[in-house]
């Protein structure tokens, strides 16, 4: 386990060029003791047996992409055989500036 002291607290203040009060050094220091030791436990999870996961969806989206098809729909039809102004499959509506 890294010891975290008082010089590593003073390390990282000045690498993160922050500057930090006789309180604030103590309570990241605290944080990081307390982080180190989650981490600890992590590393005696058993993972002999476990394949690498590199997304969580993975094992769900096979292929996400698909081909893209024309299709025709009856409501595009019926829009445009009810617009007021047309031609072809233009429709003509009012310009933004009249």
């Amino acid at each position: 386990m890294i010891n975290v002291n008082d010089e590593l607290i003073e390390k990282l203040e000045k690498l993160s060029m922050i500057k930090l009060s006789t309180q604030e050094k103590e309570i990241i220091k605290k944080d990081l003791i307390e982080i180190l030791k989650y981490m600890e436990m992590i590393d005696e999870v058993n993972i002999e047996n476990v394949n690498p996961l590199f997304s969580p969806v993975e094992n769900i989206l096979k292929n996400v992409f698909h081909i893209d098809e024309t299709k025709q729909s009856k409501a595009l039809e019926k829009i445009i055989n009810e617009f007021p102004i047309k031609r072809d499959n233009l429709l003509k509506v009012p310009g933004i500036q009249n």
